[in-house]
């Protein structure tokens, strides 16, 4: 009878042990959920703000700021009748003529004509500049990246209007709490001097996103019987000139080449050759000449 009490009691404290544990784990179950939505929901905004990252990277990669300058020189048949169509292809590209200028070459007509295209055309632009030329004389083109200095441009822009409000802010205690002349100008003449940067950072940062928008192309015109070979019979006068001249060039190089050779290497080697012998001469001169005077 006593083991049956024993055992029941047992079974008891068993069961109530068990109940015991199994309440802490319910409490504790609601915390775990808790962190496990928070861990769920993290995933997603992580991956937004990567998405955000992603995208600008692609805009500051696409927005780059070049500056595109082109040179060329092209061989036309008539230089007035090819400078008012080159005229009318900048208008028609968006674009305009900066710069004009027109001489008499061999009393023929040359002409050199800056054009300011935009950018996005400036392929298209240099193709119908092509159509309009007998021959491509040269081309070049330069591109600029200016991304750099625009973006430190910004920065410092930021940081100086920073400081022109905090300017402001001192300014207006000082003029309600002191009241102090000579401390209120001194504050305005520092607000002068930043508002002064701030407006050159502007100018550049302006003339930097002009210049990136707007492509330059220098373009020089020439007519085509400026390339024509000079002949009378089987004579190229151009040719005998060309010889002269070469041979001009040459005399003139070997005797600047002599000059620097007399220059630099002979009267160096003459004094320190010249100059031993002087002395000695004199030594022995004033050696006789005391010789000659006891004698005397």
């Amino acid at each position: 009878m006593n083991k049956k009490w024993l055992v029941l009691l047992i079974l008891s404290l068993a069961l109530i042990a068990g109940g015991c544990a199994a309440a802490p784990g319910s409490d504790m179950a609601q915390p775990q959920m808790v962190e496990v939505e928070k861990i769920a929901a993290a995933p997603e905004e992580s991956v937004y703000v990567a998405s955000d990252v992603d995208d600008t990277l692609a805009i500051a990669t696409q927005d780059r700021m070049i500056i595109y300058t082109v040179d060329m020189e092209i061989i036309v048949k008539d230089t007035v009748a090819t400078l008012s169509q080159v005229e009318n292809l900048s208008v028609e590209m968006g674009g305009f003529v900066s710069e004009s200028s027109s001489w008499k070459d061999e009393g023929q007509l040359r002409a050199r004509v800056t054009l300011r295209v935009p950018a996005d055309r400036l392929d298209e632009s240099l193709a119908r500049v092509r159509d309009l030329a007998l021959d491509i004389e040269r081309e070049s083109r330069d591109s600029d990246d200016v991304t750099d200095d625009f973006t430190d441009l910004e920065a410092r822009l930021r940081t100086k209007r920073a400081y022109e409000e905090e300017l402001l802010e001192l300014l207006e205690t000082r003029q309600e709490a002191t009241g102090d002349t000579e401390a209120i100008l001194e504050v305005y003449r520092e607000l002068t001097r930043i508002r002064g940067e701030i407006e050159q950072i502007q100018g550049r940062m302006n003339s930097l996103s002009n210049l990136a928008a707007m492509a330059t192309i220098h373009l020089v015109l020439t007519p085509d019987a400026l390339m024509q070979p000079i002949t009378v019979g089987t004579w190229q006068p151009q040719g005998t000139a060309r010889q002269a001249v070469r041979a001009l060039i040459n005399a003139l190089q070997f005797v600047v080449d002599a000059t620097i050779w007399i220059l630099i290497f002979m009267v160096p080697m003459l004094i320190v050759i010249l100059l031993p012998l002087f002395l000695i001469f004199r030594a022995i001169f004033k050696w006789r000449r005391k010789r000659r005077q006891p004698a005397a």
